[in-house]
């Protein structure tokens, strides 16, 4: 014996109440990428940031070697 659907409850009512939540949740995951990457990269570029003059320095003593400063 099959068992028809009642036509009474209708399965779109919830769709919108989910959508809205899906949207909502994909925000905050988006907006938290987002700032990751800009704080990621911030500390990269500050980590790694070099002044182009006087990086690298012979020693007196040895003229093979070199510093770093």
């Amino acid at each position: 014996m099959t068992v028809s659907p009642d036509p009474t409850v209708s399965s779109t009512a919830a769709a919108p109440n989910q959508s809205r939540e899906f949207g909502r949740a994909a925000l905050a995951i988006l907006a938290t990428m987002v700032f990751l990457i800009v704080a990621l990269t911030g500390i990269l570029v500050q980590t790694t940031w070099h002044h182009s003059q006087g990086t690298v320095e012979e020693l007196s003593g040895d003229p093979g070697s070199f510093a770093r400063r």
